[in-house]
């Protein structure tokens, strides 16, 4: 028993929580919100799957379908990459990987809520050409693993959001 009590508070001091354990506060105007990602064609898109997760997971808002509910666009979701550097006979050694979304939050009568913010994530990825299958694997899950770091970023950009006045605006 003193083992396991033991072994419990070496979890804690070293940093480690359970999921949910720190959940973020929402601002109230964002309590309930709808998503949204522009341009999505695909029934199952891996950004929005994060995104409905870490708000239903993390933080206290409510995820609504339709309504009146602000909404939560993304957009201008990117990836790309970059040559870092290269071998002395010229191949790829390295490379620079980035992915960037956009996102902004609209009333029901897409009236801007917030202006757009972009959120830019960046990751070093050695390549080796010896075992390509094996680093485009890496390379793949380098991107979910930046594409979930974004949808965390945007949710803690979220939290800290004041609405703009467009009651200033309509004078």
């Amino acid at each position: 028993m003193l083992m396991l009590v033991g072994s419990f508070s070496l979890l804690a001091s070293c940093g480690y929580h359970l999921r949910g354990a720190d959940r973020i506060e929402m601002p109230p105007f964002l309590a309930v919100l709808q998503l949204k990602l522009e341009g999505n064609r695909m029934e199952y898109n891996p950004l929005l799957a994060d995104m409905k997760d870490a708000l239903r997971t993390r933080t206290n808002a409510r995820i609504e379908e339709s309504g009146d509910a602000p909404r939560l666009v993304l957009f201008d979701e990117q990836a790309d990459r970059q040559m870092l550097s290269v071998t002395e006979i010229g191949k790829v050694d390295e490379y620079l990987l980035k992915y960037e979304v956009s996102f902004r939050v609209v009333d029901k009568d897409n009236q801007v809520l917030s202006a757009p913010q972009t959120v830019k994530v960046r990751r070093d990825h050695q390549f080796n050409r010896l075992a390509v299958l094996a680093k485009e694997r890496e390379q793949q899950e380098l991107h979910r693993e930046m594409q979930r770091d974004a949808v965390n970023q945007i949710v803690r950009r979220l939290a800290r959001l004041t609405p703009v006045n467009n009651d200033a605006d309509k004078r």
